[in-house]
């Protein structure tokens, strides 16, 4: 732990960890974006407008948790909220790929919900 000064690295992460996050705020399907530290979530809503969730609570974010696997990105599905947590010992780097995998995984679900048909 303090031999890799874990501590340090993910207080070193946080600002473009938490910055990468709260960029999805403004995807069409996104309520709400927040965390803290190494720890994030993407709220998932049917109409951004009214933050409305969708009628089938947990489907959406089921799908998200498929098609992150497929982007090769692990997150847990809570219901339709998405919880992001990497490694401390992740780097910079590793971050924007998280980010980077979740624009595409949004981007996706974007297609796969108006193909379904889910509200």
């Amino acid at each position: 732990f303090e031999e890799r000064d874990l501590i340090g690295n993910a207080a070193r992460l946080e600002t473009s960890f938490q910055a990468g996050i709260r960029s999805f705020a403004d995807h069409p399907l996104v309520g709400e974006a927040r965390g803290t530290g190494l720890i994030g979530a993407v709220e998932l809503v049917a109409d951004k407008a009214t933050k409305r969730p969708f009628a089938k609570v947990g489907r959406v974010g089921a799908i998200a948790a498929g098609i992150g696997h497929e982007e090769g990105l692990i997150f847990r599905a809570i219901g339709d909220q998405l919880a992001l947590c990497p490694p401390m010992i992740s780097t910079e780097d590793d971050v924007k790929e998280i980010m980077t995998r979740m624009g595409r995984t949004l981007e996706r679900l974007t297609g796969a919900v108006a193909k379904e048909g889910l509200e």
